[in-house]
């Protein structure tokens, strides 16, 4: 078992991060009331999937992180997803042809377990590193940050008015920080450092290649190819290039 994390370091922490990750889900359930049969079978921001594919891939992945909950609780690997990369496929491709009352009851009660998964959670937990399906490591207090990045994103990919301007500035500096190292050592990033005008931030990408400037939410929303880099400037100028692929 790993040393504990410092328990008055974490509790406050995994208190706000799990309001974070409520306050996520409800803004989209509100999204998801608004919806008719139609919408959810429209297309969504990600090629070849309809509305009800990222809502359903929502879903498994709440599923998926209350299993790597149970890792950190426990101290016994549970994969997140039983059937592999390739199971949470097919249980996505399945769930998407649903009717739109259960693909929203399915957000809701799975958000549910997910939340329920943290009650009683033992402080050394916390520092219990878990393994995610890409192949990324996380300790046990980051679960809920995770969650809030995949459900904000993938809000903004439902193509329903919800935007990468609807993020909190908090949001998208702590997904910087969060995604920058991958980007760094595991993707051919056309810039070299994102740089930050609405605060003191700078992270770098690349191992080289120009800076790319503007606010935290619209550097990560070009990051994880939500934008083609509206709002953002380069240095030394040019147009803004696209980002590498990211889920």
């Amino acid at each position: 078992m790993d040393d504990p994390v410092d328990p008055p370091a974490v509790t406050p922490s995994l208190a706000a991060g799990l309001d974070e990750m409520a306050g996520a889900t409800d803004r989209l359930l509100s999204t998801v009331d608004g919806l008719t049969p139609e919408d959810l079978r429209g297309l969504s921001l990600l090629p070849g999937w309809t509305r009800a594919h990222v809502l359903t891939h929502v879903s498994r992945n709440a599923d998926g992180l209350a299993n790597l909950v149970e890792t950190a609780r426990t101290g016994v690997d549970h994969p997140m997803y039983a059937g592999g990369r390739e199971g949470r496929d097919a249980d996505i491709e399945a769930g998407a042809s649903r009717h739109l009352g259960d693909v929203r009851l399915d957000i809701a009660e799975s958000a549910e377990r997910l939340l329920a998964a943290f009650a009683d959670l033992p402080e050394a937990a916390m520092s219990h590193e878990v393994t995610m399906s890409s192949g990324a490591t996380a300790y046990g207090w980051e679960i809920p940050s995770l969650r809030v990045r995949e459900v904000e994103i993938h809000h903004v990919d439902l193509d329903l008015g919800y935007t990468p301007d609807d993020w909190t500035p908090e949001f998208a500096g702590r997904t910087l920080d969060q995604l920058s190292p991958l980007f760094r050592d595991a993707r051919d990033c056309p810039v070299g450092v994102l740089e930050a005008t609405d605060d003191q931030g700078q992270w770098e990408v690349g191992a080289s290649g120009p800076r790319l400037t503007g606010t935290r939410t619209a550097l990560v929303a070009w990051l994880t190819g939500r934008t083609a880099g509206e709002g953002l400037e380069l240095s030394p100028p040019g147009d803004v290039p696209p980002a590498p692929r990211w889920v």
